[in-house]
């Protein structure tokens, strides 16, 4: 089924809690109502012409104005994939959880909560998932300042006369910073020097041969 049969099927059930579709992206969406998400989605799930049975993955986004929460929704039935978005209001981002529809999303909302402080409400254990319980803030949102040190462990790397920016200075590396080039590699010792040796010719009988150490012994 075509994304745009899915959103005209979804919005002669649900009305104006399906906001509006794109199309025109590589991973086409339809953006819904977040207090209409899990009914919404569970539709997806159960009807037969849908038959979304399998979560793939849900994700952030920051945009400037709100957050989003995507998920994606493929079926294995019928071979058509969606996303679906819910946009929320950046002083308090939160939302349905889907794991009573999918449990697949346990893992992909705490992800999502640890990277963007997105709440998904009714998570069964809704805590960080890659950061430490005590990290503070949230590492994918644009706003997000390093701390410069974590239990006394610094966050700040230094190479030479250049540096990895602080957290104070996060701003002008988002307007063009470029990484530090590496040090430049040490010079390759020079060879060790071979010890001397003292030829013997070899038409004399006389001469005497040297010894294991390199010199010819006296007469």
């Amino acid at each position: 089924m075509e994304i745009a049969q899915i959103f005209d099927s979804l919005k002669q059930k649900f009305g104006d809690a399906v906001l509006s579709v794109d199309s025109s992206v590589k991973s086409p969406f339809i953006t819904v109502a977040p207090d209409s998400l899990v009914v919404i989605m569970r539709f997806l799930r159960d009807d037969p012409a849908m038959k979304f049975d399998m979560l793939l993955m849900i994700s952030g986004v920051d945009y400037p104005t709100c957050f989003a929460s995507v998920t994606h929704l493929t079926s294995l039935t019928h071979k058509h994939t969606l996303a679906v978005k819910v946009e929320l209001p950046r002083e308090a981002p939160e939302v349905d959880s889907l794991v009573d529809i999918w449990p697949a999303a346990d893992w992909h909302e705490r992800e999502t909560y640890d990277m963007m402080g997105i709440e998904y409400r009714g998570h069964p254990q809704l805590r960080r998932i890659l950061c430490p319980e005590d990290w503070e803030g949230f590492p994918l949102r644009k706003n997000y300042r390093q701390p410069e040190e974590y239990h006394g462990i610094s966050n700040v790397r230094q190479i030479g006369d250049d540096y990895y920016p602080k957290p104070d200075e996060d701003e002008k590396a988002v307007q063009g910073w470029k990484a530090p080039k590496p040090p430049p590699a040490p010079k390759a010792a020079p060879a060790a020097a071979e010890p001397a040796t003292t030829a013997v010719a070899k038409d004399d009988p006389k001469a005497t041969p040297p010894s294991p150490g390199g010199e010819t012994p006296e007469a």
